[in-house]
């Protein structure tokens, strides 16, 4: 016997279907008897479904377009503020910097080898300031999770997680780019998809943030972008983009 078989709060009955049938019958104009029974499984039960839906609040009207993308852009941005505060400036080279102290010597090898191969993909496929969004993201990684950067197969691994995550955030990738993720796989030697590792990168980046509009929800007339909060991770054309869109989404909130 368990030690909690006795104990009744880990007893369970569902609970049952209130009486909401009223039966009274009468003899000569007389009721001489009633009962009640609950309307599911009876010809009464539509009826009672239809008492219910009337009795439901009404529904609240959708937000409106300009809401719902404002709602998307703090997503995409880590909030109202940084929303607020976005400008198209392209990312520099500052705050960069790997870090000088580690645990151990295993970890200083797994961040500056993962580094090494960000900066060589960047070199190949892409530009200096995506190598900056890069480390961007390598750093934020090894503050927040560092797990995600040791505990993975190799070094290879976080760095196309990496290279898929900023490169989804930034529009990069197909269908929303024109680059393929396989020329990444390619560079990195990887026989397994980028994007396996990418959507654990991906939910370290985001950390407990709210994720407001997710893909499925995602507001007409903006760009297919991987929501991770960051503006740190987002290149200058990208944030121009989202300037433009802020801008308008402000514009009609004005008008309406």
């Amino acid at each position: 016997m368990y030690p909690y078989d006795d104990d009744d709060r880990w007893s369970y009955a569902p609970p049952a279907a209130p009486d909401r049938v009223t039966h009274l019958v009468f003899v000569d104009g007389r009721l001489v008897d009633t009962w009640r029974e609950p309307a599911i499984g009876t010809e009464w039960e539509p009826v009672a479904l239809r008492h219910d839906r009337e009795a439901l609040p009404p529904q609240p009207p959708p937000p409106a377009p300009h809401e719902r993308v404002a709602q998307w852009l703090a997503g995409v941005c880590g909030g109202r503020a940084a929303v607020d505060g976005l400008t198209d400036e392209p990312l520099g080279d500052d705050r960069i910097d790997l870090p000088t102290e580690y645990p151990d010597r295993t970890d200083r090898e797994r961040v500056e080898a993962t580094a090494d191969l960000l900066d060589a993909v960047a070199e190949r496929c892409f530009d200096a300031e995506t190598s900056y969004a890069f480390r961007h993201a390598l750093l934020a990684l090894w503050a927040e999770d560092p797990d995600v950067v040791t505990r993975a197969a190799s070094a290879a691994h976080v760095a196309g997680g990496i290279c898929w995550a900023v490169g989804k955030a930034n529009g990069l990738f197909s269908p929303a780019g024109g680059m393929r993720v396989g020329v990444v796989q390619e560079a990195l030697a990887l026989r397994s998809p980028a994007s396996g590792y990418g959507g654990t990168v991906r939910t370290a980046l985001l950390g407990f943030r709210n994720q407001p509009v997710g893909h499925w929800s995602r507001p007409a007339g903006v760009p297919d972008l991987l929501v991770l909060g960051r503006c740190d991770l987002l290149l200058g054309v990208t944030r121009s983009r989202l300037l433009r869109i802020r801008d308008r989404a402000r514009a009609a909130a004005a008008a309406a």
